[in-house]
C-alpha cells in the first residue's frame, strides 16, 4: 500500500497542505477567527503522518527495524516524532521549529529530491577546497581594499570586517558599480552626500578602483563560483549513476522489493500446501 503511486501522491499532497497550514498560522487575524479549526486540522495531519510510518513499519514484515536502514526514513521518523511534542509544554519553540521541518518530508516522498540532497552531500569534499580558495580570494582583496580605499570610503572599507562585507555585496553583483564609483570620483563628489562628516579625505583612484573591482568580480564570480557549481553538478551526476546502478535504492524501491518478496513467499507457501 505505501509503495502504491496513489498513496505516495496522497502523502505529497498532505505534506504540501501542512506547509500551507503553517503559512496560515502566521496570519494573526485568521488565527483569531479560525485558530481552533486550523489546530484541529493540523492534528489530523500529524495523525496521517503517524499512520504512514506505522504502515511503513508493517511493510517491512518480520524485520520492522529495517525501516531505519534508510537514512531518509530515520529523518522522517524524527520529524514526525517531534511533532508529537505537546504544544503547550516548555519546549514550544522547539515544537514550532519541528513543525516547520515537516516541509522537509517532501525529500523522503520525492526520490528526485533525494538525489539532489545526496548530490549536495557528495560535493562537500570538493566544495571544501573551493571554499578555501574563495576565502583566500576574499582575504587578499579585503586587505588590499582596506589599504587602498579606507581613507576615501570609511563606510565600505573602514575596517577589514567592513571590507569583507562590501566584497560579499560586490560578489553578488548588487550595487557594486556605486561602490566602485565612490573610489573613482572620490567621496566628496559621489556617494557621501548624506554623510558629509564621514568624508574627511576624498581621494580619486580611477585606475586602481577599476582594476580592483573588475578583477575581483572576474576571479570570484566567473571562476571560483563556477567551480562551486561544477562540484555540485559532479556530485549530482554521481548520485544519479548510483541510483541507476541500484547501489543506493530509495525507500520506495526498498518497500516495493519487500512487498514483492512477501508476495513470492506467500505464493510459494500456497504451492507447497497444495
Amino acid at each position: 500500500m505505501v509503495s502504491a503511486l496513489w498513496f505516495q501522491r496522497l502523502t505529497v499532497g498532505v505534506i504540501l497542505f501542512s506547509a500551507f497550514l503553517l503559512g496560515f498560522e502566521t496570519n494573526r487575524d485568521l488565527m483569531a477567527v479560525h485558530g481552533a479549526t486550523l489546530k484541529l486540522i493540523d492534528r489530523g495531519v500529524v495523525v496521517f503522518f503517524v499512520i504512514e510510518i506505522i504502515l511503513k513499519f508493517v511493510a517491512q514484515g518480520k524485520t520492522p527495524l529495517k525501516y531505519f536502514s534508510d537514512t531518509w526514513n530515520t529523518l522522517d521518523f524524527i520529524i514526525v516524532a517531534g511533532c508529537l511534542i505537546p504544544s503547550g509544554s516548555n519546549a514550544l519553540a522547539i515544537f514550532r521549529m519541528i513543525r516547520v521541518l515537516r516541509i522537509f518530508r517532501l525529500v523522503t516522498a520525492l526520490p528526485k529530491l533525494q538525489i539532489i540532497i545526496s548530490a549536495l552531500f557528495k560535493s562537500i569534499p570538493s566544495m571544501g577546497y573551493v571554499v578555501v580558495l574563495l576565502g583566500m580570494h576574499f582575504y587578499m582583496f579585503g586587505v588590499l581594499g582596506s589599504f587602498l580605499f579606507s581613507n576615501n570610503d570609511p563606510i565600505h572599507f573602514g575596517s577589514l570586517g567592513k571590507s569583507f562585507l562590501t566584497l560579499f555585496q560586490v560578489l553578488t553583483l548588487e550595487g557594486w558599480v556605486d561602490v566602485m564609483r565612490i573610489q573613482i570620483y572620490g567621496c566628496a563628489d559621489f556617494g557621501y552626500e548624506s554623510f558629509p562628516d564621514l568624508c574627511t579625505a576624498s581621494q580619486r583612484q580611477p585606475f586602481a578602483a577599476a582594476l580592483f573591482f573588475i578583477s575581483f568580480i572576474i576571479i570570484g564570480t566567473m571562476f571560483i563560483l563556477n567551480l562551486l557549481i561544477g562540484a555540485v553538478v559532479n556530485g549530482m551526476s554521481e548520485s544519479q549513476r548510483e541510483v541507476e546502478s541500484g547501489q543506493t535504492p530509495s525507500a520506495d524501491q526498498s518497500l516495493a522489493l519487500t512487498a514483492l518478496t512477501a508476495e513470492i513467499r506467500r505464493l510459494r507457501e500456497k504451492i507447497e500446501s497444495s
